[in-house]
């Protein structure tokens, strides 16, 4: 796969570069590692919160989200936004949510994501929490006798038990005992870094997941395939777990050196030069490591937790690693015929509508008698056409996600996670693997971007 650029990024000059470790530097099989969220949380949810065994039988389905959906906590809505924090569309719970319903109930409003009523789902480890929260809202509208909570707090709730599912151990265990169910192994990636190494480029790891987890995933997806160093403990030349991102790259921590074999650690006051750490914080590292902040590249996955705040107070250099991208890619690839026939029709139905504007002008304008037959004619064409391109935007949507359609495009604008894309990331991919497909050295230039005018 390629590497797509949004800005001007010269590997010359990245002398350090740092990995996020879930999503990023070990994959998921997300479908799988998502069910398996899904249903540990409706545990949570039973147990903690005292929610109705009803709920063990819901049933998951991966395609029922997909990243950069915006969650409306308040009315129980899931809603897909344009770069223009604009709703172009809508589900209550599972259920689609026509233009008029959208209109009666937002009348045009903007999404604010600073407004606790409306939360972002940045990172695949929020699939399970969009789809169980929908299935929760279709359940209290179904069976009000249920007594379910408001809609905010089941999103509360639910938040909690992902949250909770997370951190306590209860997925990582499992992952931990079935790593060949929910790892992907890649051997490209591996190639890709050693080859980084072979430029002198500096490695590092900076993960939320603690020493133990990060070993054994390391451990499992690195060692065999490393040709030029015995462990991946030398490919890495610091490796900071429990970073608490984004708190890593605004907060001052202190860091904790862990020792490899016992997983011990102890107060670390000197200077950060190797080894396995926990917490710390950003600028430390690269003043210790005697870098300026456009000398370093960070990868990750989340777009708020790796790579905003990241861009906004250390001035990295950033990289998003999207693995919703291949297919995505793919898909529009195949469907570019549709595309052009829909652009065809589209330009037949400006032309119609240039037509209509011009019969108003001879009556409105110039006083003339206009022929009614005619202009109710052009707006049957109009009609028609309208329902074509409708078919043909529902086939097109089909080769995405059969519910949401594309997850960098909101209709004809780009989406929520596409302009945060634009706006935060130097480069994009859709894994660490593709870096193998590049010189270390390359020069990244982004083409030039044509203005409405320039078209």
């Amino acid at each position: 796969m390629d590497i797509y650029v949004n800005r001007v990024l010269n590997m010359k000059h990245i002398k350090a570069i740092g990995f996020d470790m879930d999503h990023t530097l070990v994959r998921y099989h997300s479908d799988k590692f998502e069910e398996l969220t899904f249903y540990q949380s409706i545990k949570k949810l039973i147990k903690d919160k005292g929610y109705p065994a009803e709920i063990e039988n819901f049933k998951f389905d991966f395609l029922k989200t997909i990243r950069g959906l915006v969650v409306d906590k308040n009315n129980g809505n899931i809603l897909k936004v344009s770069l223009y924090n604009k709703i172009k569309t809508a589900t209550h719970g599972t259920k689609e949510l026509s233009y008029k319903e959208q209109i009666a109930l937002y009348a045009g409003q903007n999404v604010d994501l600073s407004d606790p009523q409306f939360m972002s789902i940045d990172t695949n480890f929020s699939m399970a929490h969009t789809h169980l929260f929908s299935l929760l809202v279709d359940l209290k509208d179904s069976k009000p006798d249920l007594d379910l909570p408001p809609y905010v707090e089941m999103a509360d709730d639910v938040t909690y038990a992902v949250d909770i599912c997370h951190r306590d151990g209860t997925l990582k265990d499992i992952v931990v005992k079935n790593l060949d169910k929910y790892i992907i192994l890649d051997p490209k990636a591996v190639e890709a870094l050693e080859r980084l190494r072979k430029y002198n480029k500096r490695l590092w790891i900076i993960t939320n997941s603690d020493y133990k987890y990060t070993r054994a995933l390391l451990d499992y997806t690195i060692n065999p395939y490393l040709k030029d160093h015995k462990h991946w403990t030398e490919l890495f030349e610091v490796t900071i777990t429990l970073a608490f991102k984004p708190k890593f790259f605004t907060d001052k921590k202190i860091f904790l050196k862990v020792d490899p074999e016992t997983g011990l650690m102890e107060n670390f006051d000197a200077p950060i030069e190797t080894g396995i750490f926990q917490g710390g914080y950003a600028t430390k590292l690269q003043q210790d490591m005697k870098l300026a902040e456009n000398e370093i590249l960070y990868l990750g996955d989340h777009i708020y937790g790796d790579v905003m705040k990241l861009k906004k107070t250390c001035g990295w250099r950033t990289a998003l690693v999207i693995e919703e991208l291949d297919k995505e890619v793919q898909a529009f690839k195949s469907t570019k015929d549709i595309s052009i026939e829909i652009d065809h029709l589209m330009d037949e139905k400006v032309a119609i509508e240039k037509k209509i504007d011009d019969l108003y002008a001879k009556e409105y304008e110039f006083g003339q008698d206009v022929d009614k037959q005619e202009v109710f004619a052009q707006f049957d064409k109009v009609e028609k056409l309208d329902k074509k391109i409708g078919t043909l935007i529902k086939t097109y949507e089909g080769h995405f996600n059969p519910f949401w359609g594309e997850v960098m495009r909101a209709g004809v604008e780009p989406s929520l996670l596409a302009s945060q894309v634009e706006r935060y990331a130097c480069i994009y991919m859709t894994s660490v693997a593709d870096l193998a497909n590049y010189s270390p050295r390359t020069y990244f230039r982004p083409k030039k971007r044509k203005m409405a005018h320039e078209k």
